[in-house]
């Protein structure tokens, strides 16, 4: 009788701990980041303390919230080749997150769609992450030969 109670007892916290733990809560994640290389939809971030609001950053919130320093909208020209182009005026918007898995995101900002999209965590350190940008299956292939001919992939 009492092995029984602790086995249930033992079940029962372990599940409540499980439960708790949702899939947004994740403390190496919920910082500050700040753009540092991009290569071909690969984007290599730094952890900072604050925006630096003439860069290009984004910032996780434990509620599945998140704030970006985003390009304006519309003011994309030559982003993906160069984005510290002095040119480039960024703005600070809000949009969602949510884990799909232990190692995918999906991101949304409805006013700004430049990094609405599904995300590989391909790296993350207290100090460092890396985001690959999932595509469709052919988009994914051409990008994956290109990343190749580049060697960028981790």
């Amino acid at each position: 009788m009492k092995k029984s109670i602790c086995i249930i007892l033992l079940s029962f916290f372990t599940i409540t701990f499980v439960k708790s733990q949702d899939r947004v809560s994740n403390p190496l994640l919920l910082q500050t980041w700040k753009l540092k290389k991009l290569d071909t939809y690969i984007y290599t971030f730094e952890r900072k303390d604050v925006f630096d609001n003439k860069s290009f950053g984004i910032r996780f919130k434990e509620n599945g919230k998140m704030q970006a320093n985003l390009p304006q909208a519309g003011d994309r020209s030559g982003f993906m080749e160069d984005f510290s182009n002095k040119k480039l005026k960024f703005e600070r918007y809000t949009g969602e997150w949510k884990k799909t898995s232990d190692s995918t995101l999906t991101v949304i900002f409805s006013s700004n769609s430049s990094m609405n999209g599904n995300f590989i965590i391909s790296r993350l350190t207290s100090g460092d992450l890396k985001l690959k940008r999932l595509f469709d299956a052919k988009t994914e292939k051409k990008m994956d030969s290109i990343r190749r001919e580049k060697n960028i992939l981790d």
